[in-house]
């Protein structure tokens, strides 16, 4: 370790051992200085990389790149490595063919980062946008922009430094370059989807859209993701992830129940669910989905409460012996009657409409519960999985659905009512469905 290296490591040591003899404002002061420090730090890294890479340290012990004696010296990975060499050139002093000492590419960006003002996540935006200017912007405009984004970015964090930056260079070249051949009569990209199976089962989604269509789908999905309303004083748990994952869920609901959705192999989009009927009776077991994922028993019953039912008698090599007639559980007819009576989901305090909304029996028809009005509701995805697998009660009494929340949300089990399909005159009811 060189001197001065050694010199700051043990003044590093004196800080950590008088922590706690600091007050609290000494130690948000203690929290500024090191994240300063941190930067500063970073910056010098950048200069010894710079200095690497420029001396020809790699070839002359044969590591061939700048970028694999990083990873070997330092255990970075290959991309690690990769980009502190971009990094390197990009703010590291520099030298001309003659040995004389040349700025920073990125002047303004360097000496930010040298001061501290600046972290990792506002160069990494600066350094995004300037290697993504169009070639037409000239070069004295690139200048301005990377001085001003450095000023920026000592008051904004990457985030809104980003918005920013798109902004800016938005106005650069709103229109983009100019053509230089006619383009092909080919459908524009507005974005790729990757779906990737995960090793547990679930679905892993990566990918982008457009700024046009991105916009469109985030709006939406912000919509959609708004936090439920409390129940009995119990607020919506849901983290944002988890609102906005049951927000696109929403959306392929909507779009299922669209009228004019293409139709595949001759029969609207669905999910194909193999069960043993003992299984389903019981709640106990799996069920296979499609592309051979497996799920349990309980959840099988829940997507059953709203779906056509096709019985297959097997042989016992359980090869298919006769194939029986499909029977939907919830005919057109009593969905139309419960959307008339429910208005939309009939959990209390949800006020999702009818389109998202399964038919759930009450008492299940694998247990002999029949599929007619007064033993059926409508009930949106999240809420029917939250009365399978919590426990609560349901009834229904001149015409409302009644839910008895379990214990541990009521010790006194009080029956609650949804007030947004409530209708507020006798006027208004129309029949009664009991």
């Amino acid at each position: 370790m060189c001197d001065p290296v050694r010199e700051l490591s043990s003044g590093l040591d004196d800080l950590r051992g008088s922590l706690p003899a600091l007050g609290d404002q000494g130690v948000v002061q203690a929290l500024r200085d090191v994240e300063t420090l941190s930067r500063q730090v970073m910056s010098v890294l950048v200069d010894v990389v710079a200095e690497t890479d420029a001396r020809g340290i790699a070839a002359a012990e044969g590591f061939g790149t700048t970028a694999r004696l990083l990873g070997a010296v330092l255990r970075l990975s290959a991309s690690d490595a990769r980009g502190r060499v971009d990094q390197a050139r990009l703010l590291g002093a520099r030298r001309s063919v003659l040995g004389e000492a040349l700025p920073p590419q990125l002047p303004a960006t360097a000496a930010a980062l040298a001061a501290g003002r600046i972290g990792a996540g506002q160069l990494r935006v600066i350094t995004d946008t300037l290697t993504t200017l169009p070639s037409s912007v000239p070069d004295p405009v690139r200048e301005q922009v990377e001085t001003d984004l450095a000023g920026y970015a000592a008051d904004f964090d990457p985030r809104r430094l980003r918005t920013i930056a798109h902004r800016m260079s938005a106005h650069l070249d709103p229109d983009g370059p100019e053509p230089t051949e006619p383009e092909p009569p080919l459908t524009p990209v507005r974005g790729e989807v990757w779906l990737r199976e995960r090793r547990d089962g679930r679905l892993g989604i990566d990918g982008w859209l457009d700024a046009e269509h991105g916009t469109t789908l985030r709006t939406l999905i912000e919509q959609l993701a708004a936090p439920r309303p409390a129940v009995e004083g119990v607020r919506d748990l849901r983290s944002v992830p988890h609102r906005q994952a049951d927000a696109l869920i929403d959306l392929a609901d909507y779009a299922r129940a669209a009228q004019g959705f293409p139709i595949a192999g001759g029969e609207p989009p669905h999910v194909s669910v193999t069960i043993d009927w003992d299984a389903l009776r019981t709640g106990v077991g799996t069920a296979a989905l499609d592309h051979g994922r497996i799920i349990t028993a309980g959840q099988a019953r829940r997507l059953a409460c709203d779906a056509a039912i096709l019985p297959v008698v097997l042989g016992t090599d359980s090869e298919p012996l006769d194939l029986g007639r499909a029977t939907r559980t919830a005919p057109r007819a009593l969905r139309r009657a419960l959307t008339a009576r429910d208005r939309g989901c009939s959990f209390p305090g949800c006020h999702r409409p009818p389109q998202l909304c399964a038919v759930h029996h009450i008492r299940h028809w694998a247990d002999g519960g029949s599929t007619s009005v007064g033993n059926c509701c409508l009930i949106c995805a999240m809420h029917h999985q939250q009365v399978h697998l919590q426990g609560w009660d349901l009834t229904v009494h001149r015409g409302q659905v009644r839910y008895r929340p379990p214990t541990m949300v009521d010790p006194e089990r009080k029956p609650l009512v949804n007030p947004y399909g409530k209708r507020t005159s006798r006027s208004e009811r129309g029949p009664r469905f009991d």
